[in-house]
């Protein structure tokens, strides 16, 4: 009987162990789907001049710790000025292409301004 007993702890012990180990593995797989996971929203936009061609304007979802490019384009006779807005995680908000790390919502805007004239974005702010 002692035997018998050991062998029912035994395999009580193992049918544990397995529905635990699985139990893991379709928490990580789903992680690894992007279930669960944060999700930001990146919002776009433009001044007069240009567009915001890559991804695009408009309002935009990512998961966590995402990558985005960012391109901005002129149309013709403006020049791209700056990024503006929730810029904390671009990686150079001075560059027509740049890109952007979603850790939180964040609202941003490509600004243009006429070539060859100064703008609120050009020169030194206390030359006026």
């Amino acid at each position: 009987m002692k035997i018998r007993f050991c062998l029912r702890k035994d395999h009580r012990a193992a049918a544990t162990g397995i529905l635990l180990i699985v139990t893991v593995l379709v928490a990580g797989a789903a992680a690894c789907d992007g279930a669960g996971g944060d999700t930001y929203e990146l919002t776009i936009s433009s001044t007069s001049g240009g567009l915001v061609s890559a991804p695009g304007e408009g309002t935009y979802p990512y998961g966590a710790g995402i990558l985005v490019q960012l391109v901005a384009t002129p149309a013709e006779g403006y020049e791209f000025r700056s990024w503006t807005g929730d810029i904390a995680n671009i990686s150079d908000p001075n560059t027509v292409s740049t890109t952007i790390t979603m850790n939180g919502n964040y609202a941003i805007v490509a600004n243009f301004g006429v070539e060859g004239e100064t703008g609120p974005d050009d020169g030194d702010p206390h030359e006026q």
